[in-house]
């Protein structure tokens, strides 16, 4: 029995407003587990500071190949492989620090860190949304606005000492929902 031909979305189908768009919101979220991937394979951090630019060259170059159907993160990290092995070609080193099977469970181990921290994100995301009042405010000066615990003290009328434990408190609130979220044991 034959199956039809399934044919896959294209980065083709986009008009090039549309493509630039969806390369750049999912660069944004692949780059640090792709810069992970690339320094762990790297022998130097100027090294993977290259290959991270070539990385993202190549996958410019080639996001017209990419199926959007599919997850950005493995096919970058293909790409990024890619262009290791070519790096470790150009050296003519004899020995290569990541080879077949053990670079696999590399890009495999980047892949699982950016869903974990996906859904860290997320579950981050709900926790804030509960949060409100003073607590919320206090975030919103701290992390939105960059405010120093003092210059927060000020604007509330409050001690920075008192600004610093509440701050702290918040955090330790947030972790815990975060943590109750993703379903694992505070600690």
């Amino acid at each position: 029995m034959n199956q039809p031909i399934k044919k896959t979305p294209s980065t083709n189908a986009l008009t090039p407003a549309q493509s630039r768009e969806l390369l750049a919101r999912n660069w944004v979220k692949a780059q640090p587990s792709v810069l992970a991937f690339v320094i762990a394979s790297a022998p130097q951090f100027t090294d993977a500071e290259d290959l991270l630019q070539e990385v993202a060259a190549e996958v410019a170059i080639r996001f017209d190949d990419y199926d959007p159907s599919r997850p950005f993160l493995p096919w970058a990290l293909w790409v990024a492989k890619i262009k290791i092995a070519d790096f470790y070609r150009g050296k003519k080193r004899e020995k290569l620090v990541f080879v077949g099977e053990a670079m696999d469970a590399l890009v495999e181990a980047c892949a699982r860190v950016q869903d974990l921290m996906t859904e860290e994100q997320q579950a981050l995301r709900e926790c804030l949304a509960q949060t409100s009042g003073r607590s919320r405010e206090l975030l919103t000066l701290r992390y939105a606005q960059d405010m120093k615990p003092r210059q927060i003290a000020t604007a509330l009328g409050m001690s920075a000492a008192a600004v610093r434990v509440t701050l702290s408190r918040i955090r330790t609130a947030l972790s815990d929902c975060v943590n109750q979220r993703l379903g694992r044991a505070n600690g």
